[in-house]
């Protein structure tokens, strides 16, 4: 099958650091050529992959001090425009960038399909409402029941898949400290997790970016109990890093205010044979079993009344899960099904 993969292009594919979209992007695509596919991904120049490349820009855009933030959707119109005028290259095209994308998938020859990554918020929910007929895969139930499940035509819910066997092992050496992963904000719950380590004894490290508009989070919220020995933050980090540090926590604290989508650290944390604490928000009871791969609870005070249960979870129970549920295989068989359809249905409607 000749395949488009329509990436963002913040961040290269793969994402040198922070990158939850962009790290899937990547392996779906990977893995796809793998099978055989003839795919065209369509990213930063900076970007490394198995597919072809095509690319209105050398690097991705924050990376690109030269372009500033205001003229990033040029870039994306590029991006669109490059893509249309191959179109009749291809058998379907996955949206993977977002709302930008979709008035222009409408026009194209070919079938596509575009997999919601991010919560619609309301300054692009009338583009999505108006193209809501165009067809989408949600990355979990939870996202599919909290975006308008009325109005757009949801054709297969998909989990976000990773390269399990990166993950896999033993760890390495003991396990002797909690986990925050992720972007440094109040929707992930940094500040929380920080007080979950303070009141169960232990050290917790904090790995993930500080966005510009999160700043003052951090510089309020997080910096004040910083320190080398108890709550230490280390920023953000590539994948082995990222790994080693999955491999040598207790447990990852996940203790989010919103309503996560899907939560690609879970995922992670799990196939590392690390147990997650988690607010009830979202899709966690997806992704984590409760008192089998990790505590998930309504509140910090029952997080921390419940984390010596943490104890008691079995490293190759979490990983088990990651593998059944979240490897790479099952996500491109998924996918794979989902264009098949597609691709038969204009067929049947064409001929």
């Amino acid at each position: 099958m000749r395949i488009a993969q329509l990436a963002p292009l913040v961040e290269p594919i793969p994402p040198s650091g922070y990158g939850g979209t962009e790290l899937v992007v990547a392996t779906l695509t990977d893995e796809l050529v793998a099978r055989g596919h003839q795919v065209t991904l369509f990213a930063s120049g900076d970007s490394r992959t198995r597919a072809e490349l095509v690319s209105v820009t050398p690097r991705a855009l924050r990376a690109s001090t030269e372009i500033p933030v205001r003229r990033w959707a040029a870039y994306d119109i590029r991006a669109l425009l490059e893509l249309e005028r191959r179109a009749g290259q291809f058998d379907l095209v996955h949206n993977h960038m977002g709302w930008q994308a979709l008035p222009f998938l409408r026009a194209l020859p070919c079938p596509t399909v575009t997999t919601c990554h991010n919560p619609i918020k309301g300054y692009c929910q009338d583009i999505y409402l108006s193209c809501g007929d165009l067809p989408y895969v949600a990355i979990s139930e939870a996202y599919r029941r909290l975006n308008h499940p009325d109005r757009l035509n949801y054709v297969a819910t998909v989990y976000n898949g990773i390269d399990t066997g990166l993950y896999g092992g033993d760890c390495d050496g003991e396990r002797g400290y909690l986990l925050f992963l992720g972007r440094i904000c109040h929707d992930k719950g940094t500040r929380e997790a920080i007080e979950i380590a303070r009141r169960v004894g232990l050290p917790l490290k904090i790995a993930g970016k500080v966005d510009p508009a999160d700043s003052d989070y951090f510089n309020s919220q997080v910096k004040p109990c910083l320190n080398d020995t108890e709550i230490q933050f280390i920023g953000e980090v590539a994948l082995d890093q990222k790994i080693a540090l999955y491999r040598q926590a207790i447990a990852v604290v996940y203790p989010i205010n919103f309503d996560e989508p899907f939560g690609l650290v879970m995922a992670e944390a799990l196939a590392a044979g690390c147990p997650v604490l988690a607010t009830d928000r979202g899709s966690v009871r997806e992704v984590v079993a409760d008192g089998e791969t990790g505590i998930i609870a309504g509140s910090v005070d029952e997080l921390v009344a419940r984390f010596p249960e943490v104890k008691e979870i079995s490293g190759g129970t979490c990983r088990d899960r990651a593998f059944q549920l979240f490897g790479k295989e099952r996500m491109a068989d998924e996918y794979l099904a989902v264009y098949s359809r597609l691709t038969a249905s204009r067929r049947s409607r064409d001929s």
